[in-house]
């Protein structure tokens, strides 16, 4: 979701509630650490050509290890390691980049270096497929004995007398490390806190999951211990992916840990996307934000930009539906650079009147002179794709067999499709997305929608799985001919689009009944689908429901998983979506 801000705006006097917090000539170090989110996994390709230069306002010291490398992890970090200027290639590979761009963004307009040489540093150590368990304990996680016992011991490293394990050993030793950089070039430096992206690697596993959120706890306790500061800022990012057992646990984790402590900031992702091929790294456009998000949080305790203009938009809400305005809004700074602000809103708006209507917010800061703006809310018929689907509870239902309802909505520019679907058997498997129907067929449950305005040779078939992960395939091309090129989304043809999977319960469970099901959203654009007409739409739908009444494992790839198909079609024949009567006009499903 674009965050869309317009009306007045103004700036006020400082107010002794909030201290003023003056500029300094200290380096503000801020801390990147974790899993593959946060080491990064989406491609320098997909980013604009702006955010392929180097940001030459904003340093970064890097290093980590690709999943292969924790077989053998090194006691040191790497020799050599030295201050460059943030760019992609920091990610997972060179041609790969994580949350550091964003950050930078946000930095820069923070912190624009002028005549300085350095200004703002991120240290950057993460590792893709690491756990707590095994690689990120710390200190406190080894004193307390009731999750001591599922740590992996044998791989204990020593650091300025404090035991850990050997990732949190080796991000320790960067921060030192840059530390020292810094001084020896004359700089003093400080800490302005900490960015965690963790924790999908351990949502897949039992043990992992008893211990998680003290082990998140401790880790952010120990963290601002090493650094000194027990009041260090510490950001946890919330877990985009659908794909392990317990990825909802995990999110319900990470908000409760973020609210323990008054230190301890949040930044949701659920509008944020996956790449286009696979379920679980953000996107480049959704890392960008990701990373931006997470300084627009630290800088509630530090801002001293001056906002000089809201890039002005509005955002569309459902009529009668309370929804969560956007949290953050785009600003340019009078140092002339951009980044993302964070807003609290002083007013409201009436959800039940139609039309245009304005809010007001203030940007939430710790520091004096806060600025004053508003937003142009515009109430709206059409649904709100977030995840949330009670807005479609006054639009006509129509049975998905014995498995849910469908919605379907002829917007003004696109089709909106949710649904509710009764499986307690979810399956969201994440890890074969480069074969075939981006290895969603025969391993997750899958939504599709058969989509034509002619006859069934020009169909699209659109197909969203439990794993939050979409594909388009182009006119007649069926599943079973279906490829990574073939997918309309992949290769950036379809552009105008949300979607929303929620899952509910555990998912990926061999034993099954464990899930709640699940439902979703899904808006596609008219424009996009080359619609001219949206009356002369015809569909029909499948809910291909994996079940598994042999228990088989996740990882066993010697087996397959039966599915079967459940339709809502119009007739009742074998061809199903190759027979266009089975097709219902749009006017019988509104």
């Amino acid at each position: 979701m674009a965050v869309s801000c317009g009306g007045n705006s103004s700036s006020i006097d400082n107010n002794s509630s909030l201290p003023a917090c003056n500029e300094d000539n200290k380096v503000h170090i801020v801390i990147l650490t974790g899993q593959s989110g946060a080491r990064g996994k989406a491609k320098n390709t997909d980013l604009t050509e702006d955010q392929k230069d180097p940001n030459y306002d904003v340093d970064i010291m890097a290093d980590g290890l690709t999943m292969p490398q924790l077989a053998n992890i090194p006691s040191s970090i790497k020799d050599g390691i030295e201050l460059t200027e943030v760019q992609p290639g920091f990610g997972d590979s060179t041609g790969e980049f994580g949350p550091e761009l964003g950050m930078g963004e946000n930095l820069a307009s923070l912190f624009p270096k002028g005549n300085e040489d350095r200004k703002s540093v991120i240290v950057k150590y993460t590792a893709c497929g690491s756990t707590f368990t095994d690689h990120w304990y710390s200190t406190s996680m080894l004193n307390d004995s009731t999750i001591s016992s599922k740590l992996n011991k044998e791989q204990i490293r020593t650091i300025k007398d404090q035991q850990t394990g050997p990732l949190t050993n080796n991000l320790y030793q960067l921060i030192d490390e840059t530390i020292d950089q810094l001084s020896s070039e004359g700089y003093e430096s400080v800490i302005d806190g900490a960015v965690f992206v963790h924790g999908e690697q351990d949502a897949k596993f039992d043990d992992n999951m008893d211990i998680y959120e003290k082990a998140l706890e401790y880790f952010a306790k120990d963290l601002r211990s090493y650094v000194g500061n027990d009041n260090m800022p510490f950001v946890i990012t919330e877990a985009l992916t659908n794909s392990a057992k317990y990825s909802n646990k995990l999110r319900e984790i990470q908000k409760n840990v973020a609210s323990k402590n008054e230190n301890n900031l949040f930044v949701e992702t659920s509008d944020l996307y996956t790449n286009t091929f696979e379920p679980w790294h953000f996107g480049a456009e959704s890392n960008f934000i990701l990373g931006n998000r997470a300084i627009a949080e630290l800088a509630t305790y530090n801002d001293t930009r001056t906002i000089s203009e809201v890039l002005t938009q509005s955002i569309t809400v459902p009529l009668n539906v309370d929804v969560n305005l956007p949290t953050y809004i785009s600003a340019k700074y009078s140092n002339d650079y951009e980044g993302l602000s964070k807003i609290k809103y002083t007013s409201s708006y009436d959800k039940t009147k139609l039309g245009e209507q304005t809010v007001n917010y203030v940007v939430d800061s710790k520091c004096g002179n806060p600025y004053q703006g508003s937003m142009t809310i515009n109430v709206s018929n059409d649904p709100y794709v977030d995840g949330i689907t009670n807005e479609y509870s006054s639009y006509k239902t129509n049975k998905l067999g014995d498995k849910g309802n469908i919605f379907v909505r002829k917007g003004e520019k696109g089709l909106f499709v949710s649904g509710d679907i009764d499986d307690k058997d979810i399956w969201t498997d994440g890890e074969a997305w480069n074969i075939k129907d981006m290895g969603q067929s025969t391993k997750n449950d899958d939504f599709r929608i058969y989509l034509t305005t002619s006859d069934v040779a020009s169909r699209y078939t659109i197909c969203l799985s439990a794993a939050n992960l979409l594909r388009v395939y182009n006119k007649g091309v069926s599943l079973t001919d279906a490829t990574p090129a073939k997918n309309l989304y992949q290769l950036k043809k379809i552009t105008d689009f949300k979607y929303h999977v929620t899952t509910k319960g555990l998912a990926n469970v061999p034993e099954g009944n464990k899930s709640n099901g699940l439902s979703f959203e899904l808006y596609l654009s008219y424009s996009d689908l080359g619609i001219t007409n949206p009356d002369d739409i015809k569909l029909c739908f499948a809910y291909n429901d994996i079940s598994n009444p042999e228990n088989i494992a996740q990882d066993d790839e010697t087996k397959t998983r039966p599915a079967n198909n459940v339709y809502l079609m119009k007739g009742n024949t074998d061809s199903y979506e190759l027979d266009i009567n089975n097709y219902f006009a749009i006017s019988e499903l509104i």
